[in-house]
């Protein structure tokens, strides 16, 4: 295991927060004699932030920038950005200042201790009602039906396994999610409580707008958490909802037919409602093996336990 740090940054439009933050993070990890490098992920910003971190790159060999064509989102940069680390463990941080880098050390015993990733939860918040609501809401939620006994999960201030890290396939906005996804490959995470600083300089990226797109995105990683590594559960399950059924019916017209009982061409629309839930029924559970199968592949092909 080497000694290396990585530090990843999505940034976006962050020109004033730039240079106190890395002479903020870079202070503290000399100061605890930390062996870095910091990855500066430009998500398309349209003032002087990548200009800025090109001047520190070259100033810093430890600092390294990364840009993109566009804004691609929060989501898209943190992957970017621990595609890119060397390092055996992996900070993620915020770029506006409300993150703050002498936590670090405390992060760091705590993957020390044994664990794979350690999340943070912002134990004072000044953010207005209507952006805590809903992100209390999608804590709670997420915290029930993913069995982790976490306090937040919205926080992006968070130290990594890079192994495990590298690992997580996420996309859209599902970084809020992080911990579930990291739950399909291991239970050892644990979290540690943070002060969220106010933001000084720029403006927030998040608004009430983005609750109704985080809820969806909250119930599909909740989905995977539950079914990635047996697809068959839930394919089983909706097939017995619709199999059950259709052959209770196929199986009473059938008796009712052999007894004499009945004419099946007087029970038309329920011969064939009981036809097409048996094929559809069949279709799903095929579906199923399938993807059995395809997860079998991944696991034999790219995916260690260890």
């Amino acid at each position: 295991m080497n000694n290396l740090i990585s530090i990843v940054i999505p940034v976006y439009n962050e020109e004033d927060n730039i240079s106190v933050l890395l002479e903020r993070l870079t202070h503290v990890l000399n100061q605890e004699k930390i062996e870095y490098e910091i990855i500066l992920v430009d998500d398309g910003s349209k003032d002087k932030t990548f200009k800025i971190i090109r001047e520190a790159a070259e100033k810093d060999a430890g600092i390294f920038g990364l840009r993109f064509r566009r804004n691609y989102g929060q989501t898209i940069a943190i992957k970017a950005g621990v595609e890119h680390a060397n390092g055996d463990i992996c900070i993620t941080l915020d770029g506006d200042l409300q993150h703050k880098p002498e936590d670090i050390p405390k992060f760091l015993n705590k993957i020390n201790e044994g664990y794979d990733l350690v999340c943070s939860y912002r134990s004072e918040r000044n953010d207005p009602f209507l952006r805590k609501f809903p992100s209390k809401i999608a804590n709670l939620i997420a915290k029930k039906f993913s069995n982790l006994e976490l306090k937040d999960f919205g926080s992006t201030y968070r130290a990594y396994c890079t192994k495990v890290a590298k690992e997580m396939l996420i996309y859209g906005e599902m970084h809020r999610f992080i911990p579930v996804f990291a739950n399909m490959f291991t239970d050892r995470i644990t979290e540690i409580p943070i002060t969220l600083q106010p933001r000084i300089h720029g403006q927030s990226k998040y608004g009430l707008g983005r609750t109704f797109r985080v809820m969806s995105d909250l119930f599909i990683v909740l989905f995977f958490s539950r079914f990635f590594n047996r697809p068959m559960h839930i394919f089983g399950y909706i097939s017995l909802a619709l199999g059950l059924p259709g052959l209770t019916i196929l199986t009473w017209l059938a008796i009712g037919k052999i007894l004499g009982l009945i004419t099946i061409m007087n029970y038309g629309p329920i011969f064939i409602l009981g036809i097409i839930l048996c094929i559809v029924a069949g279709q799903t559970m095929s579906t199923g093996v399938i993807c059995e199968y395809l997860i079998r592949i991944y696991y034999n092909d790219k995916r260690k336990p260890y």
